[in-house]
């Protein structure tokens, strides 16, 4: 292969559209989001402000996660160190959504990597260790552009451009941004052309027309020769600057957010650290008492009665400034692998790479166009329409906050689009947000493609990541410890999160869920931050990364010798396309994206058909095979589709008349990506499980053995005996009958407690007691707590799974151990955090369980955040129950019967619970 000597500035290449670009949407199928203080106000402001906001922030699901497959799709204490970004939102929301959303968390003592990664995952975070994704953010109006112009280059150059090819290697900054998307025609602008910061400031900080100046002054020119007066030449000039309506301008709620976060300025100038650095939880809380009392006093004369007080106003005047959506921002990134080798190859291998970024970033910008681009009309949105196109200026860097080699692409889609009624309106930004998932793994997909069709290289999965964690594939001969060595920034994010997980558990006393995990990560990327720097030239930075890696490597020639190794892989063969493995690829997708969510949308199936078509398939037959194993995928012979209950009622309503319908020939007033689909497997799980649910045979305690046990407890406690709903639920656990029982525990009602003393009477009876957990930690709490054994429930099943006869490696099967052997029609068995099982381990455990005869008693909180793969059937469970599920109602937690009558409150979505 042949390659130039010089390759040609980035600036300089024209966009590059795939050619492809009209076959990559998805089928048809579509039809229907030093400073100090006194202690206590601190205590509590730690108390009530940070864990309201922990609870009132949950984070959409990237890919638009429902629940359960009956169809009802979710939407989704001393307490001491949490940021003051986690303060900065309390109240953000109305107060009744801020209840709504605080549910108790999963009870576990310890956040096991597998949850982690799984939830970063679903979360849309930019993972650690060089995962390739794409994020998205929005884009504020008024100034919320700037960061990106600061790191474009200086542009030392003349209005006739830059002098010469070493002046472009040699200018520090990034280069400047380019414009992108095919709605760029209705304003003027050439696609690839040059984004300046006027621009910028037109379109993302006013809303106008990037071009306002000179298409104000054009307009007014013509209307002055046509004899229009000067007044209405100049109004009509300005009319023509405006791209719908201007961008709403919000007064600002309170000046405390900003002199917070200048007094977290101050404290690290003062002790000469970098005014970004991190400041230890303690100090951060005495440095916001002391900002919120001497801001309190300032407004009302006087200091604040006592924290409570000092809370509400904080409360108050924590609540992020409004201000209206100008863009989103989607960052493109490329995997490690691919940043070392640029960062080590020779310039013109550095040019195809990044060519190749561009067209991925370009075929998933393409798909989106097509696929997620709407705006809606009508009272409250009811029609979702086709627009013109995509408005977009795309921003390429080149590192990482800690100066690792880090491509990654920016590009900040415009809050603005045209219609065709020739109207300027904004983005359907939920349709747009489900996307993203889909457009990272397209993104992954072509990047590859266009790298291997350039240079014939190979990826394959990176041999350090375990079963459990993402997959990445990696370029096959860069060195692991390359990429490792320039993952400082994501190592650094991993060691933070690891810290405040930790420290979560042992604050709050169980697992963060989904939600809190992405918030804790966005903390950890915030505080392991460093200041973003002005990157050096290119020159200087290819001099410093070729010298640390042949530091790290050995010497020059072992870091010569990656790239002849790169380009030497040997292209591994692809099975043919044709109709059985596309039946292939579309089954084993669908278990997939089954596995992680027990109802799903085209989205969520679009992405996961990229992923396990990555290295199957060739880059020519890319967007014809995507599309067959979707179509596939969606037929009724593979998945079930949840049907329209209007259309069923009325007939009629499908047919839509061609007015009324988009470009696709879906109507508009049916959502993109919002059927809802599953699978007969998940179905037949769910159905499995509700049978084991009314199944006899449970085995039932003599109520001498309970009264006993009850007996036993008060007399060894009585300044705390047992309360009623606690006696219930042990008596229905002994009394159900039934092969499985579950009782609700909301936190601190005595659940513990209650096990406890059922244990006890189960022993006296003969029986044995076996306790199960979803993690270790949570399952050595509940054995210390009930004093017998307790194990995790992926525990049990991986002995189970390493004792059958497809898993055998020697001569013989392993060994069951004993305490396996030991389940049997006397032994109750206690699984806690039981909402937290996915569908599959629950079956899996409950089937293995009752055929042993044991009596299975689950008990959780229905209103706990469920599991992170797909989950819910348990309520299906409680339903279908001869038995009524008893619930314990009475907080014996807290000493102050107020807090208690709140955390009730708080559980079931009472606003006056904020009162307390």
């Amino acid at each position: 292969m042949h390659h130039s000597a010089e390759p040609t500035p980035p600036q300089s290449i024209p966009p590059y559209r795939n050619s492809h670009a009209d076959q990559t949407s998805t089928p048809h199928l579509r039809s229907s989001y030093h400073a100090t203080h006194t202690p206590t106000p601190t205590l509590f402001l730690l108390q009530r402000s940070d864990i309201l906001h922990l609870r009132a922030n949950p984070v959409p699901s990237t890919e638009n996660r429902p629940q359960r497959a009956r169809w009802n799709c979710s939407n989704g204490s001393d307490f001491q160190g949490f940021s003051d970004r986690e303060l900065d939102t309390i109240r953000s929301r109305s107060v009744s959504k801020v209840v709504q959303s605080c549910r108790k968390l999963p009870i576990t003592a310890k956040c096991d990597l597998v949850r982690i990664n799984s939830s970063l995952r679903q979360s849309n975070l930019r993972l650690p260790h060089g995962v390739m994704v794409a994020t998205m953010h929005k884009v504020a109006a008024g100034n919320g552009y700037e960061y990106y112009m600061r790191q474009t280059a200086a542009n030392d150059k003349t209005a006739c451009g830059r002098a010469s090819l070493s002046d472009y290697y040699n200018e520090h900054g990034e280069a400047p941004g380019t414009w992108y998307g095919t709605g760029l025609s209705a304003l003027g602008i050439t696609e690839g052309s040059e984004v300046t910061e006027d621009q910028m400031k037109n379109l993302f900080g006013a809303g106008m027309h990037p071009n306002a100046e000179q298409v104000r002054e054009r307009v007014k020119a013509q209307h002055l020769d046509a004899g229009i007066r000067p007044a209405e030449a100049a109004r009509r000039a300005e009319n023509a600057t405006k791209l719908g309506n201007r961008y709403a301008v919000y007064a600002t709620v309170s000046d405390y957010r900003q002199a917070k976060r200048q007094a977290y300025r101050d404290y690290n100038t003062d002790a000469g650290a970098c005014v970004t650095a991190h400041i230890p939880d303690d100090i951060r809380a005495r440095i916001r008492a002391t900002v919120a009392t001497a801001m309190f006093t300032t407004e009302y004369n006087r200091p604040p009665l006592d924290a409570r007080e000092l809370s509400g106003w904080i409360a108050k005047n924590s609540r992020p400034d409004r201000a209206a959506v100008a863009g989103y921002d989607f960052t493109f990134s490329a995997v490690k692998s691919i940043s070392v080798l640029w960062a080590i190859g020779t310039p013109a291998i550095r040019a195809i790479i990044e060519t190749a970024i561009r067209r991925a970033a370009n075929d998933a910008l393409t798909w989106m166009e097509d696929n997620a681009l709407f705006t809606r009309l009508g009272r409250n949105g009811v029609r979702q329409v086709d627009v013109q196109g995509m408005i977009a200026a795309t921003f390429e860097h080149r590192d990482s906050r800690a100066g690792d080699p880090d491509l990654h692409i920016h590009v900040l889609v415009s809050n603005r689009v045209l219609t065709s009624d020739g109207k300027w309106r904004t983005i359907d930004g939920k349709t747009l947000h489900e996307s993203t998932v889909t457009a990272s793994e397209i993104f992954d997909t072509r990047l590859e493609h266009h790298l291997e069709i350039a240079l014939g290289i190979r990826f394959e999965t990176r041999p350090d990541r375990t079963p459990d964690q993402v997959r990445v594939r990696d370029i096959v001969g860069v060195p692991l410890e390359l990429i490792h060595h320039w993952s400082r920034r994501g190592a650094a994010i991993t060691d933070r999160l690891d810290s405040l997980t930790a420290k979560w558990q042992a604050t709050i006393g169980h697992e963060p869920g989904p939600g809190d995990i992405h918030r804790l990560a966005q903390r950890a990327t915030l505080e392991t931050r460093p200041k973003k720097h002005v990157p050096g030239s290119r020159t200087e930075q290819w001099a410093t990364w070729r010298a640390e890696a042949e530091a790290l490597l050995g010497g020059p020639d072992a870091v010569d010798d990656i790239l002849p190794r790169v380009l030497a892989a040997v292209p591994m063969p692809r099975p043919v396309p044709d109709r059985m493995f596309i039946t292939h690829i579309a089954d084993q997708a669908l278990a997939a994206v089954s596995q992680r969510r027990a109802t799903w949308r085209e989205f969520n199936l679009r992405a996961e058909v990229e992923r396990q078509l990555r290295g199957n398939v060739a880059p020519a037959d890319w967007s014809r095979v995507t599309d067959e194993v979707v179509t596939q995928s969606l037929s009724p012979s593979a998945a079930l589709a949840r049907g329209d209950p209007d259309v069923t009622e009325e007939p009629d309503l499908r047919a839509v008349p061609t007015w009324l319908r988009r470009r696709d020939g879906t109507p508009m007033h049916t959502r993109a990506n919002s059927r809802i689909y599953t699978t007969e497997a998940v179905l037949a799980a769910e159905a499995e499980l509700i049978a084991l649910s009314i199944e006899p045979g449970g085995r039932i305690l003599n109520p001498t053995h309970i009264l006993d046990a009850v007996d036993e407890y008060n007399s060894a406690h009585p300044d705390q005996p047992l309360k009623p709903g606690q006696v219930r639920v042990i008596e229905s656990f002994a009394n159900a009958g039934l092969r499985v029982h579950a009782a609700n525990a909301p936190a601190g009602t005595g659940k513990t407690t209650a096990m406890q003393v059922l244990s006890t009477a189960w022993r006296s009876s003969g029986g044995t007691v076996l306790g199960m957990a979803p993690t270790a930690a949570a399952a050595s709490v509940l054995g210390e707590s009930i004093g017998t054994r307790a194990e995790t429930v992926d525990k049990l099943l991986h002995v189970i799974d390493a004792h059958q006869p497809g898993a055998i490696i020697g001569e013989y099967l392993p060994f069951l151990p004993q305490w396996v052997l030991d389940i049997d029609d006397t032994t109750l068995v206690i699984v806690d955090e039981h909402v937290t099982l996915p569908t599959a381990k629950r079956l899996q455990l409950l089937r293995y369980l009752t055929d042993r005869g044991a009596t299975v008693r689950c008990i959780g909180d229905d209103q706990q955040l469920p599991a992170i793969d797909a989950g819910g059937v348990d309520a299906d469970m409680a339903h279908a129950s001869p038995q009524q599920t008893p619930t314990l109602t009475e907080v014996v937690r807290f000493a102050h019967r107020g807090e208690a009558l709140a955390s009730k409150g708080l559980r079931e979505g009472d606003p006056t619970a904020l009162a307390w």
